[in-house]
């Protein structure tokens, strides 16, 4: 199990992005955003639930999802509208255990949703997110390996 990358974005923007291993062969990046919201729009739309993972050949995309209505009430540009959602990804091994991914991704997403205010969030100011990179380390620990370099670091 490796987690290859994770991001947090907001209306299509990444605030947060982490790579731990290359994934250009996984999905082009230009493209990333727009589809990963595109479906998980789509999903919730039609069916009224959230996407939580699809497979693009060997790798499994997992997504998860966070109201900002939850933390603050409403956008500050329009009052009366609720707020977009905050997505995070994860791009993993396909022989990885979602149930796992799914729960540490929930809690990355909660420390930083406790970390930046939601006007922060909207604001998308970039550079301040860059501070939270370290914790998603800690956050994720071993899950970041793939079992060849885990192996490596025993020794």
């Amino acid at each position: 199990m490796a987690i290859l990358e994770i991001a947090i974005s907001y209306q299509s923007e990444t605030l947060l992005e982490k790579q731990f291993y290359s994934t250009d062969n996984v999905l082009d990046k230009q493209i990333r955003n727009s589809l990963l919201q595109t479906i998980s729009g789509v999903v919730n739309e039609a069916f009224g639930e959230e996407i939580q993972s699809f497979s693009l050949g060997k790798y499994t995309i997992t997504i998860i999802t966070h109201d900002l209505n939850q933390n603050s009430g409403f956008s500050p540009d329009a009052p009366n509208q609720i707020a977009d959602p905050l997505m995070m990804y994860c791009i993993v091994d396909q022989n990885s255990d979602d149930k796992t991914v799914l729960k540490t991704m929930r809690e990355a997403l909660s420390h930083f949703t406790n970390r930046f205010s939601t006007f922060d969030i909207q604001q998308k100011k970039i550079k301040k997110f860059t501070k939270f990179d370290k914790r998603l380390d800690v956050i994720f620990g071993d899950l970041i390996l793939k079992s060849e370099d885990r192996f490596k670091s025993l020794f």
